[in-house]
This record gives structure tokens, C-alpha cells and sequence, in this order.
């Protein structure tokens, strides 16, 4: 073969490589129309991709939001909790004086009507300390003539009941017990029926 006749064929072969390459000017619309379509998808799923990762950091912030609201709540509580106790423990060791007055009570009224000023005196200082300890949360618990509750009462003399008397009940008073807060502060230092 002649380089002319090669030429002639090379260029046949590249004329017809071009011509399956051309386009329709239709073709290259369509073309157009889906790299428009595929970079709107694209656009979407980045603007899909950009509403997510902002409602995770949202639904991040109101997480954080909360906890900071817990944690703030349970201080507070801590707080509080802190202060009960330490009335709660001053409390407690104002109930012997409490008993003391209501022993001195009890042995001044069997002394007789001239001791009445006396009576009146530690009635009202009984009166006044006991109101104090009630506006801090203390509450005496009613023990006498109930039904005998493990819960509130410390059982320390049995007795087979009397005329009138149920089993398990509550017939007299030796110590008084107190609640704090509602919670078991002392219980009642009882005397109980028990049936035989």
C-alpha cells in the first residue's frame, strides 16, 4: 500500500469515528436535559443533606437543653434535701426536751391547784416550741386508741385487752413518736393488745 492510499483510509476511518460521535442537536438536549436533572438531585440531596444535619443539631440543642434543665432541677433538689437533713438532725435533738416538758407537765398537774401558775407557764413554752418545730415540718404521730402499725409504733408491753378493746390496738402512749417531713422521724414507744 502506497502512504497516500494509508492516508485516504486513515482518514475514511477517522471521518466515520467522528461522524459516530456527532451528535443531534436533539441528542445533545436530551444530554443537556439529564445533567440538569442529575445535578438538581444532587442539589436536592445536598439540600436534603443540609435540612438533616440541621435537625440533628437541633435535636442536639434541646437534648442539651434538658439535661441542662435536669441537672439544675436535681441541684436544686440536692439543695434542698441538704437543708431538711440538717433540720431533721436539730430536730432530733430537740425531742428530749420536748419529752422533758411533757414529763414536767404531767408531774406538775398531779401536784395539785396551786402549782396552776406553774401548769400555765409550761403549757405555754410547750405551746410555743411546739409550734416552731410543726412550721419546720414536725408531726406528732396519733398513736393512742389506733390499730397497732410497726410502721409508726414501737411495741414494748403486751397486754390482753381490756372491755371495749380490740386486739392490736394501740391501749397507751409511753413515748410519743414524731414524723419529719412525712418521713419516720421516731416512732411511738407503744403499749399493744395482743390476744392470748
Amino acid at each position: 500500500m502506497n502512504a497516500k492510499h494509508k492516508s485516504e483510509k486513515a482518514a475514511h476511518a477517522a471521518k466515520e469515528a467522528v461522524e459516530g460521535q456527532v451528535l443531534s442537536e436533539a441528542e445533545i438536549q436530551a444530554q443537556d436535559r439529564q445533567a440538569a436533572e442529575k445535578s438538581g438531585e444532587e442539589g436536592a440531596a445536598g439540600s436534603d443533606q443540609t435540612a438533616l444535619e440541621l435537625a440533628q443539631t437541633k435535636d442536639q440543642l434541646l437534648r442539651l437543653s434538658a439535661d441542662f434543665d435536669n441537672f439544675r432541677r436535681r441541684t436544686q433538689k440536692d439543695k434542698e434535701d441538704w437543708s431538711h437533713y440538717a433540720v431533721q438532725n436539730m430536730i432530733e435533738k430537740f425531742l428530749p426536751v420536748l419529752d422533758g416538758l411533757d414529763h414536767a407537765m404531767a408531774a406538775v398537774e398531779s401536784a395539785g391547784p396551786e402549782t396552776q401558775k406553774v401548769l400555765d407557764g409550761f403549757m405555754m413554752i410547750q405551746k410555743q416550741f411546739t409550734d416552731i418545730l410543726q412550721q419546720e415540718g414536725l408531726k406528732e404521730i396519733q398513736a393512742l386508741n389506733q390499730p397497732f402499725d410497726p410502721n409508726f409504733h414501737e411495741a414494748v408491753i403486751h397486754a390482753a385487752p381490756a372491755e371495749g378493746e380490740e386486739d392490736n390496738q394501740v391501749v397507751m402512749v409511753l413515748r410519743k413518736g414524731y414524723t419529719f417531713r412525712d418521713r419516720l422521724l421516731r416512732p411511738s414507744m407503744v403499749k399493744v393488745t395482743k390476744a392470748e
